[in-house]
């Protein structure tokens, strides 16, 4: 008879032992699950899709001439704008004394052979690269051709160049060096950024051997005339906004695509609808901004009890 009451009193200490060593394990397990997840906070931002490509800018340019050697003295500042037949510079010629007669009879002003902004700086290939070339010429070896950036000093030679006019009433053209022209429309237009204007650009011309486009913008760009060749930014996506999270949050639970988020201290899976992405980060459709989000998600996180702290 002792021996049977004994029998359910080892049975009670025995389950007794055993809940309370899984109590003690499952806690260890909620906080090394815990301690080991890391966060981030879901944020309102925008996706953008945009990359760098190089563009080789015409415009409508006349280089001027000294007619003269002698000392050059300009007029207003570079980039200013000058009416057709208005004075951009004086000439003195050599040998003439500031003061003098000779000097009054022999200086000469060096006139805008046209409308538009005056600059001291020339490249050698304003006659060259100009919007009717990048249309009509080979490209290739068009492109091919080097600059040679001049500024004119105090005094110059005949024949010297001592700086253009740029029509900017004329809108600029462009070829955009492109990796791939598929997709790319003539008569369509593509989304440019040049310094800070942003603009449509009209495609002209497709080219494959160079790979690119030729583009025409709907004004004169800015710089465009001073920098022939620079990199622009082809928005070739239009962005999207709303309430990013890092890609590396998203999660696949069954079939279903997912994040596990933070509230009210329980860790949660959530489906979602990815909007948009780019190599960091994914947009979510109806997320709460600032809400605390698991950036290292496995199995085992749903109802995982977290104190989410200095994210």
């Amino acid at each position: 008879m002792e021996g049977k009451r004994r029998k359910p009193i080892y049975w009670f200490w025995g389950v007794l032992f055993i809940a309370l060593v899984g109590g003690i394990l499952w806690s260890y397990r909620s906080n090394l699950t815990s301690g080991t997840s890391k966060f981030a906070l879901a944020q309102t931002g925008v996706i953008t899709h945009e990359r760098k490509v190089a563009a080789t800018f015409a415009n409508q340019e006349i280089p001027i001439s000294a007619p003269f050697s002698g000392s050059v003295k300009f007029m207003g500042e570079d980039g200013q704008r000058f009416r057709r037949g208005e004075g951009v510079a004086t000439l003195q010629p050599e040998g003439a004394a500031p003061g003098t007669k000779q000097e009054n009879a022999q200086n000469q002003t060096i006139l805008a052979t046209m409308g538009g902004l005056f600059f001291h700086q020339t490249d050698g290939l304003e006659n060259v690269i100009t919007t009717e070339n990048l249309t009509s010429m080979d490209l290739h070896r068009l492109l091919a051709q080097t600059t040679n950036v001049k500024i004119p000093g105090a005094n110059v030679q005949t024949g010297e160049i001592v700086g253009k006019i740029v029509n900017n009433l004329i809108p600029t053209q462009a070829f955009i060096e492109l990796t791939s022209i598929e997709g790319l429309t003539v008569g369509k237009t593509m989304r440019l950024t040049a310094g800070e204007q942003t603009v449509n650009a009209t495609i002209l011309l497709k080219s494959e051997k160079p790979t690119g486009v030729v583009v025409l913008f709907p004004y004169y760009i800015d710089g465009s005339a001073t920098k022939r060749r620079q990199e622009v930014n082809w928005i070739y996506q239009p962005p999207t906004s709303g309430v990013l999270v890092p890609k590396s949050a998203l999660w696949t639970q069954g079939e279903e695509l997912g994040v596990f988020l933070w509230s009210e201290g329980v860790v949660h899976f959530k489906k979602v609808k990815v909007l948009d992405q780019d190599d960091s980060h994914a947009c979510i459709e109806n997320l709460t901004s600032g809400i605390p989000i698991v950036i290292t998600p496995r199995n085992g996180l749903e109802g995982l009890v977290a104190d989410v702290k200095n994210i």
